[in-house]
């Protein structure tokens, strides 16, 4: 198939889902004769690993699995077995809405799409909770009431960790339905992993001796990279330094902001556009540990990148970098940029502090781990 998740449209709905039937029925065939089951991403994100690795085991749970591109590619898809809708991010679904008025209409034609595609398959319909809110938001009325109306109308959310639930309880102002918990899963084997820091630093002509302070991750307002920036101007000038920057700018606006900071400087090395899959390894090895500046957030694949590659990172205090800490997380205050050059420090001196990873936890984060007990979970659901 030409992409990693099929989508499903008007035109390839009949054949693409027929294939889909039948290499599920020929590769993991059921003695009992029953019949397999559909899995329908919403929307689907290739950009992402995310979903890639999470659906990993679906085959082996006899789970075809597709995706689409909004609610209303949803009319094209019907399955003989039992369906599952999984929605993820919501926030491109209300791009064009120039205000309230529109972002609520958009609302309604999202529930209507779904509530139609659910009477007509019986499908269940779960939400990944990535965040509590899109980052950057320009809705805010419209996309309270969406996750209110997933708390009182969906059959499951899945959060990846425990506290998730009363933050999103105490957010939305609904107790939610079933929930269950499968943890992010780290990129481990999904990427090529083959340089050494050496090659990386030479990739990018940075210094040998120096400290190199990587962050990888889109451009954005909330992920604060200004403060990395006034971290560094902080730290002792006894060990040259280095910041690596590279990730898409989703808003141009941040992006020319972040370009007139740095100006010409030499010691920052900005790469504004996509990190393509071949180049992540040399971003991360050829750093010394990875820095996520950003707001509080529920979930940080940023995180579990920096992971994979068994750096270490540092993001704001909370309970997202007390259950990371077993992967590497160091913590600052995030309410006081001075406190993210304190922690950089630790790593500006000789010797650096000795990351610790606790490899129980590390190896239970493993996408084949993860995917299985994601599996588990949805068969539950009938």
């Amino acid at each position: 198939m030409a992409y990693p998740i099929p989508v499903i449209t008007q035109t390839n709905a009949a054949q693409t889902l027929a294939k889909l039937y039948l290499n599920i029925e020929r590769s993991h065939p059921c003695p009992q004769g029953t019949e397999p089951s559909l899995l329908v991403t919403l929307p689907t994100v290739w950009a992402n690993k995310y979903q890639i690795l999470l659906y990993g085991s679906a085959a082996r749970h006899r789970f075809a699995v597709a995706g689409v591109t909004t609610p209303q590619d949803l009319d094209h898809i019907s399955w003989p077995g039992p369906v599952i809708l999984h929605t993820h991010w919501f926030g491109a679904l209300f791009q064009g809405a120039a205000n309230a008025r529109e972002a609520d209409y958009k609302l309604e034609q999202i529930k209507d799409s779904i509530l139609r595609f659910c009477d007509r398959v019986d499908a269940r319909v779960i939400w990944t909770a990535h965040n509590v809110f899109p980052h950057g938001n320009e809705h805010t009325d419209a996309f309270l009431k969406l996750r209110q109306w997933i708390f009182e109308t969906f059959d499951a959310v899945h959060i990846m960790e425990d506290h998730h639930l009363p933050v999103l309880e105490r957010s939305f102002e609904r107790k939610a339905p079933r929930v269950f918990t499968v943890p992010h899963m780290l990129y481990t084997g999904s990427l090529l992993n083959s340089v050494d820091q050496v090659m990386a630093r030479a990739h990018f002509g940075l210094p040998v001796k120096a400290t190199v302070f990587g962050y990888f991750g889109s451009i954005q307002a909330y992920k604060r990279i200004p403060m990395l920036i006034d971290a560094m101007d902080k730290l002792p000038s006894t060990k040259p330094a280095v910041v690596l920057i590279g990730g898409l700018a989703s808003d141009q606006k941040v992006l020319r902001e972040l370009q007139l900071k740095i100006g010409n400087r030499s010691d920052i090395i900005l790469i504004p556009r996509k990190i393509h899959d071949h180049e992540i390894q040399y971003l991360h090895q050829a750093s010394d540990v990875m820095v996520l500046p950003y707001c509080e957030t529920l979930n940080s694949g940023a995180a579990m990148m920096a992971a994979s590659f068994r750096r270490p990172f540092i993001m704001p205090q909370g309970s997202t970098a007390k259950s990371l800490e077993p992967l590497g997380a160091q913590s600052f205050d995030g309410d006081n940029p001075d406190d993210l050059a304190r922690v950089m420090a630790l790593y500006a001196q000789d010797p650096q502090p000795e990351l610790q990873i606790d490899e129980k936890a590390w190896h239970a984060k493993q996408s084949g781990q993860i995917s299985e007990k994601f599996f588990m979970n949805l068969e539950r659901l009938y």
